[in-house]
């Protein structure tokens, strides 16, 4: 609604870059566009949403919370008994000989059970990767949005189109920062062996499971976005808009619409062809 208003239409609907990106794209794909191809692609951002809740989880001091949506998980053997660890974002969950500890990084025993600066590694990267998974959240939102936006040809516009490729973007880059802080910053700088000598082997989490899917289906969103054009009486160049979308939506009447001689209305109200009109008459 807000485009009807003359200076935010020309702002934001018609200005060279939206009306720039609105343009690219497959033309083809108009005919798919209300079911097939959006409503998959705002199928995939509420796929995207729910697994980027998931890490967001582990921020929690919770020991079961922090198992569930553990960023990394470690796994070791001593004297025949395993142990496990669960790396979260606020602290990190250890069980060995059956008994389960869950330990803050700040807490004295996460020095004895991990490495003291391994334990503030993790701190600060926590800090760090948890931003850039709210990012990606948050970006997740309007990403649904557009979609769905975008399903009709009605609510499709130059500006939706570019916000959904540029929040897509921006969402990929926040979550695809939150992995690499993570694994950089603190499980990079893990021990590799443990106490007892023995060597710990380290895997991704279901978080971080979770944020590698969920980036990959921002990839594919905003490929639908790019290559699912506007209508064409929202380009620039309008004048044959009217002809290609009654092809595109089978309605071949309203080409030979367009095909009629124009009219006037006479002063008393009787309807009158043109000059030029009765000529070809």
């Amino acid at each position: 609604p807000c485009c009807r208003i003359s200076c935010i239409r020309q702002g934001m609907e018609d200005n060279c870059f939206c009306a720039g990106i609105g343009k690219c794209g497959i033309r083809k794909l108009e005919a798919c566009r209300v079911a097939p191809i959006m409503m998959f692609a705002a199928f995939l951002s509420l796929c995207g949403i729910l697994l980027t809740i998931i890490p967001l989880i582990a921020v929690s001091e919770e020991r079961e919370p922090r198992k569930f949506a553990a960023w990394v998980i470690a796994e070791t053997t001593a004297n025949g008994t395993t142990g496990q660890l669960w790396f979260a974002l606020s602290g990190v969950v250890f069980n060995e000989f059956g008994d389960t500890q869950n330990i803050d990084w700040d807490d004295a025993q996460c020095a004895q059970y991990v490495d003291e600066g391994a334990c503030q590694d993790c701190k600060a990267a926590s800090g760090s990767a948890y931003i850039s998974a709210i990012v990606g959240f948050i970006t997740s939102i309007p990403q649904l949005v557009m979609d769905i936006q975008r399903s009709t040809p009605e609510g499709d516009l130059n500006c939706q189109k570019s916000f959904g490729i540029v929040t897509g973007i921006v969402g990929f880059f926040g979550t695809l920062n939150s992995i690499s802080q993570y694994l950089a910053n603190c499980k990079n700088n893990l021990p590799n062996v443990s106490a007892y000598g023995e060597n710990i082997h380290y895997e991704l989490g279901p978080a971080l499971i979770c944020l590698v899917i969920a980036m990959a289906l921002k990839v594919i969103d905003v490929l639908v976005h790019a290559l699912m054009p506007t209508p064409l009486r929202n380009q620039d160049d309008d004048k044959d808009g009217v002809k290609e979308e009654a092809k595109v939506a089978g309605m071949p009447q309203m080409e030979e619409m367009t095909q009629r001689p124009p009219v006037q209305r006479g002063i008393s109200g009787i309807i009158v062809r043109t000059r030029a009109s009765r000529r070809s008459g």
